[in-house]
């Protein structure tokens, strides 16, 4: 891989737990935490941003790591630093084995071995049955000033949306205070704008905030609202040559008192 600064960035993104289920595909690599059984947040790392890439398909690589010890090996050079990785992995019940290479001193390389555990089975949070009922394309950054300027005080989130004016907006609760923000598709916020029917959600503000990070590396974020209430939100990262990654949050909705 050219750099893994930029990995480093993406795996901030999803570090609100300790660990995290690390899964190596024919597609890339997947990254997963969960936040109780609420909160379900992936970074996908496709394989066309490696160099190479080899998995073997007669296996399951999947196993437990240590976030924090990830990301601290991988700006092992500096968060100024670019570096070349290298990545490796043998069996189950092997390290993680990372070759790093600072781009600025040729002759300077450092091998680190990250110790990986069993995975924990993952919540299957998707229904398939279940039918998309609206869907936003938004400017991350844009995105990232509204949500930092919500009241912090407050604890819970509606989100309203509907075909009609102002076809967005966004309502917090708080012990004593409301306030509320409307967001029209004409919004230069908005980069596309897809709604069937008038849909009221209500989401934990805490676990909406759990994005910010992910917003922080994003270009933009694709909200997608489904009949059971699950929200998904698909944060995206492209780079300078044209490829990408992304981080995908699945937030479970308050039930109605």
């Amino acid at each position: 891989m050219d750099s893994g600064k930029t990995l480093c960035s993406l795996l901030k993104a999803i570090q609100f737990q300790e660990s995290a289920v690390f899964c190596a595909m024919q597609e890339g690599l997947k990254l997963t935490v969960e936040e109780g059984k609420c909160v379900q947040a992936s970074a996908y790392i496709p394989a066309d941003n490696f160099n190479e890439y080899h998995v073997r398909d007669d296996v399951d690589v999947l196993f437990k790591i240590s976030i924090a010890v990830l990301t601290e090996c991988l700006n092992i050079f500096g968060s100024a630093e670019e570096s070349s990785l290298k990545m490796y992995y043998r069996c189950e019940g092997s390290p993680l084995l990372l070759v790093l290479q600072a781009q600025s001193f040729s002759n300077v390389m450092t091998d680190c071995e990250i110790a990986t555990q069993t995975a924990d089975t993952l919540l299957e949070l998707r229904d398939e049955d279940a039918e998309e009922e609206s869907k936003l394309v938004l400017k991350a950054p844009a995105f990232l000033g509204l949500l930092a300027d919500l009241e912090r005080s407050c604890d819970i989130i509606e989100i309203n949306l509907s075909p009609e004016h102002p076809n967005l907006s966004i309502v917090t609760y708080g012990m004593q205070d409301r306030s509320c923000i409307e967001i029209p598709k004409s919004s230069d916020m908005v980069q596309s704008f897809t709604c069937e029917r008038a849909v009221t959600l209500k989401y934990q503000l805490y676990h909406i905030r759990l994005i910010m990070k992910a917003l922080a590396v994003s270009n933009k974020v694709v909200l997608r609202c489904s009949s059971n209430g699950l929200l998904l939100l698909q944060l995206k990262l492209e780079k300078e040559d044209q490829r990408q990654m992304f981080s995908e949050f699945y937030i479970v909705p308050l039930l109605d008192d």
